[in-house]
């Protein structure tokens, strides 16, 4: 412990502070806390009492030169406050001038903290370099204490400051949080307590910019403080060195990456205090679970020193990854010797470096290995558990960070899948991300890119529609419905109209009006549809909008007119909102069930399930070898697809028909199934973003899936497809064999009826022979499961 006077910022110290060291509030402090009872703490605080009696001068303002001849009741305070194991070395604290930066009294370790010990001076990483910042934090504390003490503020100053510095020994930033203990000082005016309101009304008062005005109308020379400060340093360095790399995570994007991971370097070295240690934080990138390195310029591993961008530096880290991802464990190497060098190749990349310590730690993320944590230097010795010990905050912060890298990684690859494919099933997935890394590849390489074509050979197509009976002809009926509505009402305005409004141009609109409400029970053309259009969204409105704006007292008039129009909820639209929201309805039971079996189906044997939107449902599926070549394929999967094909079919057609009586417009459904026994050849569009058949033979397969959907029974007007029955097209009879075996199964299972159809079809164009079965649907059976 020493007694010496030290006043830190000097210059900052206002002026106009009335202080003096006293121990009376310590004392006053020590007195009401004494319990008069047996227990230990009260005998100690009775024996600090006793020997303060001794010296009834500290109550008062003890002369700064006479403070050498009180040390043993100052060592008396310090062991009072503190822990009796404490190390008066290694523990900052001292007593001070009240609210005052000056020090008279304190610990070795504090000392050795403020001082240069070979110049016997202030250290400058003490001193602060900011006076209108120090001004302000003086002002603020000296106010707050006056505020708290004699105006009953609630406390809104913590009486802790950090103070951030470059020690001067090894370069590197430092945080000291500095806590200063107020307790044993008073403040008391001068002369009568001023009456804050009446200088400083509310609303005038705030802390950011209050102080400043308070010592205009409020000098601190109306009070006088007396007391002691007591402080205690401890050193933060570690808790902001781990903010820092939390704080780089939170701005990774509006940083580069190599900014980032620099920032994140800089504060490993903080927080292990030594610039000759180094650090490499390198995330782990994969491909479908395999190691690549993506913008490997700004790779940073010591394993790729000597040429990041040569294929030997890639192929020797990637080797060594590889190996360490099998067995992910920490590497220690405090010292490397020649003979592990030539044992382990990636030690001869450090020791050609000059790199004398080697540690390789494992980062993981949601406990999987996301990446690697390299520490390394130069100078022989300073690698050992005291540093390892040092980095543990920060090992979950960064694989945090690595994986943060790496969701951009995967985000990047995913964006170019998104912009140049589609959203992809995990079934295809696979082939896309490769696709997409080569992608990526050729533009870190070249500066630009080109997507390959991405496609799958020899696979087994299956078709399905899940139609709309007669949309077109109900949407028709709608639209005539609304339109008839549309035109009475607008009948009814013009002619109200009239009434304030009589010129020849409005008896013109009710003759148009009615010649066009007379049409409408004829089919219209798609000409007299464009004009009927013009007439009502330009004409009309435009001649009603010009009465409601010269004739606003008459407004009404036309406002029940344009209500009615209101796509939203008028009126004039009810039957076309109706049909749309049933046929949503229906679309969406459709689509429900099918997302909810796709799922299952991937379980057996992995398959691409496409879904399009038209007024009902379609989809594709391609199943096969290529799909998925790390698993084998049988036909047993091709066939198991097939019986969920037809079973699936008859559960829609009863869910549809199911809810018929809670839809608007009553619509039923029909089902399509087209059968193709041969494997095709698929290839993704990029400008329709989905699978196509790839050549002439396939393309074929494309034309009739397409032109079937209202295909007609030979030599008759019947559709064959039909509400609550599943039609299947096919070409030959061996191609049907199997569907027939399934449905006859099905059947048994009281799933379908017993009415199966073997039918003859019409030419299509450049179609011919095609034939079908039709068999019913048991829409009373109770259980439809899946096959």
């Amino acid at each position: 412990m020493q007694t010496m006077t030290i006043n830190i910022n000097e210059k900052f110290t206002l002026p106009q502070l009335d202080t003096g060291f006293s121990l009376r509030p310590f004392i006053s402090f020590l007195k009401k806390s004494l319990k008069n009872d047996s227990s230990l703490k009260d005998k100690l605080t009775a024996f600090l009492l006793e020997k303060l009696e001794q010296y009834p001068e500290l109550e008062g303002d003890v002369p700064l030169e006479n403070i050498e001849k009180y040390r043993d009741i100052l060592e008396l305070i310090f062991v009072s406050m503190s822990n009796v194991t404490e190390d008066e070395t290694r523990l900052p604290w001292a007593l001070g001038m009240p609210l005052r930066p000056l020090f008279v009294y304190g610990t070795t370790a504090f000392y050795n903290l403020m001082i240069d010990a070979k110049q016997h001076k202030l250290k400058k990483a003490v001193l602060a370099d900011d006076d209108k910042m120090m001004k302000m934090r003086n002002l603020r504390i000296a106010y707050s204490f006056i505020l708290e003490r004699l105006y009953n503020f609630s406390p809104f100053h913590k009486n802790m400051i950090v103070h951030s510095f470059v020690d001067e020994e090894t370069g590197l930033q430092r945080h000291l949080k500095i806590n200063i203990d107020t307790r044993f000082i008073e403040v008391t005016p001068v002369g009568e307590l001023p009456d804050l309101n009446s200088i400083a009304p509310p609303g005038q008062f705030d802390e950011e910019h209050g102080f400043e005005k308070l010592e205009k109308v409020l000098p601190l020379s109306l009070f006088k403080f007396r007391g002691m400060s007591v402080v205690t340093i401890t050193d933060v360095t570690a808790h902001f060195a781990v903010e820092t790399i939390k704080n780089s995570i939170v701005s990774h994007n509006m940083h580069s990456e190599e900014e980032c991971y620099h920032d994140v370097t800089q504060s490993l070295k903080t927080l292990v205090q030594n610039k000759a240690i180094d650090f490499n934080v390198t995330p782990l990138f994969r491909i479908n679970e395999k190691l690549v390195l993506p913008e490997v310029q700004e790779l940073k591993s010591v394993l790729m020193s000597d040429d990041c961008q040569s294929p030997a530096a890639r192929n020797a880290y990637v080797s060594f990854a590889e190996e360490y991802i099998r067995n992910p464990k920490p590497l220690i190497y405090k010292t490397i010797s020649s003979k592990e060098a030539k044992l382990y190749p990636f030690l001869n990349s450090c020791t050609r470096s000059g790199i004398q310590s080697f540690i390789v730690l494992p980062l993981y993320s949601n406990n999987k290995l996301a990446g690697i944590l390299e520490i390394f230097t130069k100078e022989p010795g300073i690698l050992d558990e005291k540093v390892l010990a040092m980095l543990e905050p920060a090992y979950p912060v960064l694989a945090q960070l690595v994986q943060l890298t790496i969701d951009h990684f995967n985000a990047a690859i995913d964006g170019v899948i998104k912009e140049k494919f589609t959203s992809l099933q995990p079934a295809v997935q696979w082939k896309f991300n490769e696709a997409a890394w080569r992608y990526l590849e050729q533009i870190e390489n070249t500066g630009k890119g080109k997507i390959e074509t991405i496609g799958f050979e020899d696979v087994y197509p299956l078709y399905g529609a899940i139609d709309i009976r007669n949309s077109t002809i109900e949407r028709n009926k709608a639209q005539v419905s609304d339109l008839q509505s549309q035109f009475a009402i607008l009948l009814e305005t013009l002619q109200a109209v009239k009434k304030y409004y009589n010129l020849a141009l409005t008896d013109e609109m009710i003759y148009k009006c009615k010649k066009w409400k007379n049409t409408l029970d004829d089919s219209l053309t798609p000409h007299s549809e464009v004009k009927l259009t013009d007439f009502l969204e330009k004409e009309a409105v435009s001649f009603l909008k010009h009465f409601k704006l010269t004739h606003p007292g008459s407004a009404a008039i036309v406002e029940k007119y344009f209500a009615a129009i209101e796509e939203s909820k008028g009126i004039v639209w009810e039957n076309r909102r109706q049909l749309e929201e049933s046929m949503q309805s229906v679309n969406m039971a459709v689509n429900n069930y099918l997302d909810m079996m796709k799922d299952e189906l991937q379980q057996s044997y992995p398959c691409y399930f496409e879904r399009f939107r038209t007024d009902g449902v379609e989809y594709d599926i391609y199943i096969g070898q290529s799909i998925a070549p790390n698993k084998p394929f049988d036909t047993l999967y091709l066939k198991n697809l097939r019986l969920w094909q037809i079973s699936s079919m008859a559960a829609i057609a009863k869910i549809t028909h199911e809810m018929l009586p809670r839809l608007s417009k009553p619509l039923q459904t029909t089902q399509l199934i087209f059968i193709h026994s041969n494997t095709i050849d698929i290839s993704f569009r990029n400008d329709e973003r989905r699978f196509d058949a790839e050549g002439g033979y396939n393309i074929r397969y494309q034309v009739i899936k397409k032109r079937i959907d209202k295909v007609h029974i030979a030599d008759t007007n019947e559709r064959l497809t039909q509400p609550g029955k599943i039609a299947l097209v096919y070409f030959s009879r061996r191609d049907a064999e199997e569907y027939i075996s399934h449905i006859q199964y099905l059947q048994e299972q009281g799933i379908l009826l017993d009415d199966l159809e073997f039918l003859d079809l019409e030419e299509l164009q450049g179609v011919a022979g095609l034939k079908a079965l039709r068999v019913g649907v048991n829409l009373d059976y109770m259980h439809v499961e899946n096959a």
